[in-house]
Formats: C-alpha cells, sequence, structure tokens
C-alpha cells in the first residue's frame, strides 16, 4: 500500500504577520480524517488554497519504542525503565523489525543514524549486518 503527504499552502503573506510557515504537511492515515486536516493551516488556521497529493518513497522509518515492563506475577513495574528497543519498517508498516537487546537513549539516537536516508531494502542489509 503507497503512503500519502498532501502538501498544503495557504495565504503567504498573513502567515508572514504571524511568523507561522504557509506550507505544512499531512500524512495520510486510515484513522484521521487527513483531508480534513489539509485545508487549514496547523499555526494561522488559514483554508488551505493549494493541495498537492504526493507519493512517499520506501524509504527506512525509525522508531524507539520503550522497553519497560511490569512483571504482574512478582508485582514490580519498573523493569528496564529508561532503555528502549529500536525498530525499522517501510512506509506502510507491513514490515518491521526490532531490536533483540534494548539501549539507553543515546545509543538509540546513534544507531538509528545507520538507518537516516537510506531505502527500506538497504537498511535491512544494515539491520542483518549489525546483527541488531
Amino acid at each position: 500500500m503507497e503512503k500519502i503527504v498532501l502538501i498544503s499552502d495557504s495565504d503567504d503573506e498573513k502567515s508572514r504577520d504571524i511568523d507561522a510557515p504557509s506550507q505544512w504537511y499531512t500524512v495520510v492515515h486510515k484513522v484521521v480524517n487527513s483531508r480534513e486536516l489539509a485545508t487549514r493551516n496547523p499555526w494561522s488556521h488559514d483554508a488551505s488554497i493549494y493541495e498537492k497529493k504526493c507519493y512517499l518513497m520506501d524509504d527506512c522509518v525509525i522508531s524507539f519504542r520503550p522497553a519497560r515492563y511490569e512483571d504482574r506475577i512478582g508485582g514490580i513495574k519498573d523493569y528496564n525503565k529508561g532503555l528502549y528497543f529500536i525498530e525499522i519498517a517501510n512506509q506502510d508498516s507491513t514490515q518491521i523489525f526490532t531490536s533483540n537487546k534494548v539501549y539507553e537513549w543515546d545509543k538509540v539516537v546513534s544507531l538509528s543514524g545507520l538507518f537516516t536516508g537510506v531505502s527500506f531494502t538497504a537498511a535491512t542489509r544494515v539491520w542483518k549486518a549489525k546483527k541488531l
């Protein structure tokens, strides 16, 4: 499934008067009425004068998932507090890889640099080579 983003524009002069952007992006999600969100500038609340439908490339989506969990039998609730999994996915999230280890914040931020600006296909090769 293709991932769509709507690029909208509103009155540039009015936006400049209140020091707000006149262009905004709305990523289309199934659960949100994205078309409605694209019709109003989120900062100046002007009506859009232009909307363009674009298809996102299948670059890697990078997520940090909190690894904090509770032991419902033992009653302890803060295992892995402050630790994260790193995940990569394709644009429509039909393929997701989640790390087998948990990392501190600085490390997941550092690891995310391995996947910045690369296609999902290339990211999967890096993922396997780094054994995440």
